[in-house]
């Protein structure tokens, strides 16, 4: 699945800006919990294309399935909460962990249906468990992003900004140590998202003037596949400066950063 996703990054790069206003579908799968072995159904996606890379959350460098609702499963009894990529597939030595986790773990109202529970609430459970799993920095990066996207499109603003910058004190802390995995143009329009969805333009667009100068760096890609996704980074960085320059700047629409929904 890791690697699922950094191909998916990859790709992200070298689109285009736009796609075409089609259809993600989705159809109900039974789960069994791993904590408590309840039975669940959750929604599983049957189909999706690089449409999705043209969304507005594109200017938080947040793409489906993150941005969906039905992606963050969690257990009608115990309230296990995760990705969906990772709910069947926990490490069996952090289930004791993540038992105790659970213990605080509470809901606005029972459910059978996941869906009806608001993704604010599945997140902050999630929030339990994965910190139980130990995950990296990295990972908490892209969380916390992720949270402040939704948050937002819940109208929760302020816990937004929270969330947003701690995903910046990351995000600075890779730039400047220089040991991260994740090309130093990319880390630095990442960064240049979230300061400016913290109303910091300035910072903005001195980190995509920076990003313009970065090439893009990647040891395990061909030299013909760094070329395409430098230009696409490229792309997209230019298009950023624009839209912070001009009256329609992308935190504008934080509220309905996922404009295009493809979801049916």
């Amino acid at each position: 699945m890791k690697k699922f996703f950094r191909l998916a990054g990859v790709f992200a790069l070298v689109v285009g800006l736009f796609g075409n206003a089609l259809a993600i579908t989705w159809f109900p799968e039974e789960f069994t919990c791993p904590v408590d072995n309840e039975k669940n159904t959750f929604m599983v996606v049957a189909s999706y294309g690089s449409y999705i890379y043209g969304d507005r959350s594109k200017y938080q460098w947040v793409f489906f399935p993150r941005t969906s609702q039905q992606t963050f499963y969690m257990c009608k009894k115990c309230r296990l909460t995760t990705y969906m990529w990772d709910f069947d597939k926990l490490p069996k030595e952090k289930l004791a962990a993540i038992r105790k986790a659970l213990e605080g773990v509470k809901v606005s109202k029972a459910f059978k249906d996941y869906q009806t529970v608001p993704v604010i609430e599945r997140l902050e459970a999630m929030e339990k468990v994965y910190t139980a799993l130990g995950q990296d920095e990295v990972w908490w990066e892209d969380f916390y992003r992720v949270k402040g996207f939704h948050y937002a499109k819940a109208g929760l603003a302020d816990k937004a900004l929270d969330a947003r910058k701690k995903s910046l004190e990351m995000l600075a802390k890779f730039i400047k140590d220089g040991k991260s995995e994740t090309p130093l143009k990319l880390l630095l329009y990442t960064s240049a998202a979230m300061k400016h969805f913290t109303n910091d333009d300035k910072g903005a667009l001195e980190d995509l003037q920076k990003a313009l100068e970065t090439k893009y760096q990647d040891k395990d890609a061909k030299p013909e596949d760094v070329k395409k996704s430098e230009d696409g980074m490229n792309e997209r960085i230019r298009d950023y400066i624009e839209q912070i320059k001009s009256d329609k700047k992308p935190r504008m629409f934080d509220k309905d950063s996922n404009i295009h929904d493809h979801e049916s």
